[in-house]
This record gives structure tokens, C-alpha cells and sequence, in this order.
């Protein structure tokens, strides 16, 4: 778009962006929007016109796996083409630091945009709530609250799901949230974690990582978290689809599915990425 320039993300624009989302009523915190800022500062970008901010975007790189997330323009400059800008910036960014995938979550009404980027449909990514309350009681002592010299083997064993090692977004959630990070053990190996942080509004979970073959460990880990978070309050997760486990957990826990979004890639397709055991995703704006 003609007068229109994109800039890096600056501290001083976490204010502006936080108006955004919740504009979006997309329930991030200030503090979650400065969180995914520190994964990769030089990744964020802010569009402008004459100094006035109009957009953003953020990315992460994980190595050959880079993410997109937080693609937002004012209502009042969108179909002007400045969410394309902030894409192909972003986009570039993550290919100049060796990205052979780059993944994102997309909202129905933004599919089109990204398909024309080159950008390929995965599969749906649902979204669910309810309202904390009674859960029943953990019968495993191998559910322990996470501790921080704990998160290298963590990563590790997430690693083995996610496709990338994301020890920095692991390492910041687990800062701001040491209470509501769960792991369990069989004898002194992983087999599942979960973790959650505060929204705008309620709490949201994610991720929730689990070995397949031990889906009585993902329950626990759940049951757990439900019981940490209190009574009456709302808990949000974004579930792939394709993790028909993860989809029937929630709803015996009487979680209601309220919207979706697309799993797009654009680049090579990651066969390593074992969504079976990915459980709850990090967030659409960092995976």
C-alpha cells in the first residue's frame, strides 16, 4: 500500500498492540504480548502510516520451523493490503533465518490471504471452554508440579511432538506461571506435560504434550490442572482435530467447542511434527 512502511516492533508499541487484541477479544494479557515479544524481538514488525501504527505481526523461529502469529490491522485500513506487507515481512524474516516451514494459525475470514502467500490447509484447529470447577481427584503420585531445572529435559521431550526445540517459549510460560505447569514421570522419564497461563479473561491451557500411549497420564495431567485453577473461572484450549483423544478428554470434562481455525504450512510439509500427542497447542501466535 501506497504511504505505508514497516518497521520493527518496539517496546513502547506493546500498548498499542495490546488495544488491538482486545479490540479482536482475543484474551491475551499485556504481559503475553510482551512474553511473545522477547521470543524473537527482531521477528515483530509494526506497520505505519505517515507515524501513525496501523498493524502488526509476530514471528518465532524454531530453527527449520518458523511460526506467524498476531496479524492484526485496524479495522478502518484493512483490504488495503498492509496485512500482506506485515506477512511478507515476517515471512522473510523467518526464510532468512533458515526456515524450511513456516506454520500459523488462520481464521476463517484470513484463509484466503495466506493461500494466496502460498500458504497450504493442515487441518482444523478447534477451540474450547468451560467453567472451572469440581474435577476428580488425581490418583497418580507421578504428576508433580514442574520445576525449572527440569525444562532442558522438558523441551526435549517436546520436542519429539513439536518438531523444534522451544525451550524459550517453554522457559517464559513456566516463568510467569511456576504454579500451573505439570509434568509426569515414569521412574525419571517424561511422558507428559501440561501447562497454563492467565488470559485477559480466565485461564488458558496450553500446551498439553503427552506420549500416546499413556492417555491415562494426559487425563491426569488435565485433572490436575482443573484443580489448580479453582472454582468458576473460565478455561480456554485449542485442541488439533486430528488428536481425537484430546478432542473426547474435553468433552468429558464438559468443554464445549465454541470457534475454530486452520492449521495452514507454507513450504515443505513437516513430517516429523507427531501431532497424536500434542494435546493443547502453545497458542496460534507461537504454536
Amino acid at each position: 500500500m501506497e504511504g505505508c512502511s514497516i518497521r520493527p516492533f518496539k517496546d513502547e508499541d506493546i500498548d498499542f498492540a495490546y488495544k488491538l487484541d482486545l479490540m479482536e477479544q482475543w484474551n491475551h494479557t499485556r504481559n503475553d504480548i510482551k512474553r511473545v515479544l522477547g521470543f524473537e524481538p527482531n521477528g515483530c514488525f509494526i506497520a505505519e502510516i505517515g507515524s501513525e501504527p496501523v498493524g502488526h505481526v509476530f514471528s518465532i523461529s524454531y530453527g527449520r520451523l518458523g511460526w506467524i502469529g498476531f496479524l492484526i490491522v485496524k479495522t478502518e485500513y484493512r483490504r488495503r493490503g498492509i496485512g500482506t506487507l506485515l506477512m511478507k515481512k515476517a515471512m522473510g524474516y523467518l526464510l532468512s533465518h533458515k526456515a524450511k516451514t513456516i506454520k500459523l494459525e488462520a481464521v476463517s475470514e484470513m484463509a484466503n490471504l495466506y493461500r494466496k502467500l502460498g500458504f497450504v490447509d493442515e487441518f482444523d484447529s478447534l477451540r474450547f471452554i468451560r467453567t472451572s470447577g469440581k474435577a476428580a481427584s488425581v490418583s497418580s503420585h507421578l504428576v508433580k508440579l514442574l520445576k525449572k531445572k527440569d525444562i532442558i529435559q522438558l523441551a526435549e521431550f517436546d520436542a519429539g511432538y513439536f518438531a523444534a526445540n522451544r525451550i524459550r517459549v517453554l522457559s517464559g510460560i513456566y516463568e510467569d506461571n511456576p504454579q500451573l505447569c505439570f509434568v509426569s514421570y515414569n521412574i525419571s522419564k517424561i511422558v507428559g506435560y501440561i501447562m497454563c497461563c492467565e488470559a485477559e479473561s480466565g485461564y488458558r491451557i496450553g500446551p498439553w504434550v503427552c506420549n500416546p500411549r499413556n492417555r491415562q497420564v494426559a487425563h491426569e495431567l488435565l485433572i490436575k490442572c482443573m484443580e489448580t485453577i479453582g472454582w468458576n473461572e473460565k478455561v480456554y484450549v485449542g485442541v488439533p482435530a486430528v488428536n481425537r483423544a484430546a478432542v473426547e478428554f474435553l468433552q468429558d470434562f464438559d468443554f464445549r467447542q465454541y470457534s475454530k481455525s486452520i492449521r495452514m504450512y507454507f513450504g515443505e510439509k513437516l513430517e516429523t511434527e507427531r501431532v497424536n500427542g500434542i494435546f493443547a497447542i502453545g497458542g496460534p501466535e507461537k504454536g
